[in-house]
């Protein structure tokens, strides 16, 4: 099982509205300074819970705490290798900064999932770390270090935490769906 990953710094998640902006002002270069895959997690609307804005989607296990993910609108996360982590068989997930994608909630293990590709594969692999929360992909929960393809536009759940998947195309037909009018 082959990894092959361009190793980047890490980078933060960033608002959705900050892709907009890249978006609208050159398609092309944006396109271009894409990763191969990013996560997209929205927070829950008042709506989305019965207007009471009391049941927010995005809570520990335990119902404990404030949310302290994307309290402030969507965020897209970078699906890529960090220079720093030495996890040689892809791209982890988890709550701790130590992971690629840091998912800060407490339902989130210190170290949730890992995504990977192999050889021949075109797309990318999830794999569940044997969390204590358990990672789902298409409402599907996945067996512990068991690699299952992911699909582009994918819902995927680590602990708590809902996130859509996309490929680089992928996302670039998610905002331009957006972006119509």
């Amino acid at each position: 099982m082959a990894c092959e990953h361009p190793v980047r710094t890490p980078r933060m998640p960033e608002p959705l509205s900050a892709h907009v902006s890249r978006y609208l002002r050159n398609r092309e270069v944006f396109e271009r300074n894409l990763p191969a895959a990013l996560l997209v997690f929205t927070p829950a609307t008042e709506e989305d819970s019965g207007g009471d804005g009391e049941e927010y989607r995005l809570k520990t296990v335990t119902n404990a705490g404030n949310p302290t993910l994307g309290a402030s609108g969507p965020l897209v996360f970078p699906v890529v290798k960090s220079r720093t982590n030495a996890f040689g068989r892809g791209i982890t997930v988890g709550r701790t900064g130590n992971n690629d994608v840091v998912l800060d909630d407490g339902s989130v293990s210190r170290f949730h999932a890992w995504f990977s590709q192999e050889e021949g594969h075109a797309g990318f692999l999830l794999t569940d770390a044997g969390s204590k929360n358990g990672s789902w992909a298409g409402g599907v929960r996945l067996v512990p270090r068991k690699a299952v393809p992911v699909a582009d536009g994918a819902r995927l759940r680590f602990g708590q935490v809902e996130v859509g998947f996309y490929t680089t195309s992928g996302f670039m037909r998610m905002l331009a769906v957006r972006m119509a009018p």
